[in-house]
């Protein structure tokens, strides 16, 4: 298994899983809300600014917030 890495640093068009955060428990319960946990499978659109496809939803999301989401590659 790759090692996870922040999502800032996955190149446009990288389906990624989400494996954990490094961040306290306010980031992790803003991405909760918006759908964003461990296990779940995004799309990443565009990288300045981060933006993400979860689900049927595009989300932007800060550099802050990029940096401390992490995640592995998914292999097609």
């Amino acid at each position: 298994m790759m090692s996870p890495k922040p999502l800032s640093k996955f190149p446009p068009g990288t389906k990624v899983k989400i494996v954990s955060f490094c961040g306290g428990c306010r980031l992790r319960g803003r991405m909760c809300a918006l759908g964003i946990f461990p296990g779940v499978e995004i799309e990443v659109s565009r990288s300045c600014p981060l933006q993400i496809k979860v689900k049927d939803s595009t989300l932007l999301l800060g550099k802050g917030a990029g940096e401390k989401i992490l995640g592995i590659p998914i292999e097609e």
